[in-house]
């Protein structure tokens, strides 16, 4: 039989450990890992690169169309659950990008495997219909 206070303690715990299997950020931090990845799939990813804007869609279905300037290009993106990888038939080798973003996921930033990182906004959607 267990004791009011074993029976208290457990009350008490019980509601914190469900809390954390559920990952959900805390006030004040970012969105890291696969938490972002899954943030960026099925939106646009904006930014600037070498100072001309673009935007990337990435479909759920592993496409990844991105329109720079006048030229849209189409690709393929993974996963490995912590980056986000492209590869586009223009580039020689893929590239994978760690992603973090704000508490509300609309800001942040994508650093590529040399550590350099990119600004970027997420866009619900499509709003480029790439």
């Amino acid at each position: 039989m267990k004791t009011p206070l074993a029976i208290s303690i457990f009350l008490m715990i019980a509601p914190g450990t469900a809390l954390a299997q559920q990952q959900v950020p805390s006030p004040g931090r970012g969105i890291e890992g696969h938490a972002a990845v899954e943030r960026v799939v099925g939106n646009t990813m904006t930014g600037t690169a070498d100072g001309v804007p673009y935007f990337a869609f990435y479909d759920t279905s592993g496409t990844v169309k991105m329109k720079r300037g006048g030229d849209v290009a189409s690709g393929q993106w993974a996963s490995d659950g912590e980056t986000l990888c492209e590869e586009f038939p223009d580039d020689d080798d893929e590239t994978c990008y760690t992603i973090k973003l704000d508490p509300d996921g609309l800001k942040g930033t994508m650093t590529d495997a040399d550590g350099t990182a990119y600004a970027i906004e997420i866009l619900p959607g499509n709003p480029q219909k790439l």
